[in-house]
């Protein structure tokens, strides 16, 4: 696309003018003149296809960044015939572009790990190669978080690197069914970005609390899986809200589905405006309670905006 060729003719430039400060930490903001981890990531991916969920687009970016940054640095893995691996040492952070490099290159392998979940839908056997570049990027940001531990680094980047490791072997072990790990890596995260909101400008707070925002369903998710039976409510408080959108809305709504369809089993009538009527039909069962948690949803947001005089549901529903 042409707004694709623009912007890596922009980004280009960048790699190739920019220059460290040579006082103080080092942070990835120094490369782009931008203020962290969270913002180069969601800033490229708005920029790049994900703002209409094309992981492949996104894909596509990364790879291009990573051959302009090695052009650059002067670090490319070999020739066109031989591939001549080469590692990213704390030494080399006296330049940031390595950093972002090892970004990049965690951003390629989660993309491409999206972009075959979204495949899997319909070919099963892609989940397989998802999970693998799912542990290629988990495994990319590990490498950063240790090479952020450079006394060059400054604290915020080290914090946003933890934050960001994290969140990808949080995806990891989610997609594994790992519950009671995955819950701990997504809280680690989730804290580490509220402590950031709270220390810093309100444009950078507003963009923490969207990924805390962004990760709370599958936190909620995972308890409900570990055995809270309370996290169901607060998923579909979620999904009545707006929240958990994405590819976490489908599995959102084959919970509510499989908790709905366990309540149809038992209920047998509705009482509706003082009269009973059997219900018979799954199908209208489910319907029927979907309704009762919408209506109860609006009925929570009117007592929340006027007070006690909120309205009360019609459907009261009786199990027998």
């Amino acid at each position: 696309m042409a707004s694709d060729k623009q912007n890596d003719a922009k980004l280009s430039s960048v790699d190739e003018n920019t220059k460290n400060s040579s006082d103080g930490g080092l942070g990835l903001e120094s490369i782009l003149h931008r203020t962290g981890v969270l913002q180069i990531i969601k800033e490229s991916q708005q920029q790049h296809g994900l703002r209409h969920g094309d992981y492949q687009r996104y894909r596509g970016y990364c790879s291009r960044r990573l051959r302009r940054l090695r052009k650059t640095l002067g670090f490319r893995m070999g020739n066109r015939h031989k591939f001549i691996g080469k590692k990213i040492t704390v030494e080399m952070i006296t330049d940031s572009r390595y950093l972002l490099l090892v970004l990049m290159e965690a951003e390629r392998a989660w993309s491409y790990a999206m972009q075959l979940k979204q495949e899997a839908n319909t070919e099963p056997r892609k989940r397989f190669h998802l999970l693998a570049r799912l542990r290629k990027a988990a495994k990319h940001s590990e490498k950063l978080e240790k090479l952020c531990e450079s006394p060059r680094v400054d604290a915020k980047t080290k914090l946003e690197a933890q934050a960001y490791t994290s969140y990808l072997t949080g995806m990891v072990v989610f997609e594994l069914q790992e519950w009671k790990l995955a819950m701990e890596a997504f809280n680690k995260c989730k804290t580490i970005y509220e402590k950031l909101a709270s220390a810093f400008t309100e444009e950078l707070a507003v963009l923490y609390r969207q990924r805390v925002d962004e990760i709370s369903p599958n936190i909620r998710y995972c308890a409900y899986n570990i055995g809270d039976q309370n996290a169901i409510n607060d998923l579909m408080q979620m999904r009545l809200t707006g929240g958990g959108g994405g590819m976490m809305a489908e599995k959102l709504e084959a919970l509510i589905t499989q908790a709905r369809t366990k309540q149809a089993a038992t209920m047998s009538e509705v009482e509706w405006r003082g009269r009973s009527v059997p219900v018979k039909i799954d199908k209208a069962r489910i319907f029927l309670l979907g309704l009762a948690d919408n209506e109860a949803a609006i009925a929570q947001r009117e007592r929340g905006s006027e007070g006690d005089g909120g309205k009360v549901s019609n459907l009261q529903f009786l199990h027998r």
